[in-house]
């Protein structure tokens, strides 16, 4: 493995300062929370975090905030769920990565709820 210089590190830490942003709360009004319990994880939660990042960065959705909780007790993980003030609370279940961009442009911009993907009361 090749060393790393001193501009690799700085290009490194630039580049995850940006993903670390999109966690702090200050200035936000939508809220995506991310379901990491251990069941989440194995069924692929880190990919659908990262996902969300990683989109709503490219999208420029600078007031919305990705963060992760616990297992979300009695949802098919992973789940999601969506704090916004025109819907309140949304939750979503059984969320594949090909989810996240319908998830960002439907409920978190659009204020829609997606049926097929709400989890069961």
């Amino acid at each position: 493995m090749a060393k790393l210089t001193v501009e690799d590190l700085h290009s490194i830490r630039a580049r995850e300062e940006v993903k670390m942003k999109k966690r702090d709360i200050e200035g936000r009004k939508r809220h995506v929370v991310v379901a990491m319990g251990t069941s989440g994880i194995e069924n692929g939660a880190k990919i659908i975090l990262d996902e969300l990042v990683d989109l709503a960065e490219k999208k420029g959705l600078d007031d919305v905030i990705v963060t992760q909780s616990g297992a979300i007790e009695g949802v098919k993980e992973p789940a999601i769920q969506i704090h916004t003030p025109d819907l309140g609370l949304v939750t979503y279940a059984a969320v594949k990565k090909s989810d996240v961009e319908r998830i960002l442009d439907e409920t978190v911009v659009g204020g829609k709820v997606i049926k097929d993907l709400q989890a069961e009361a």
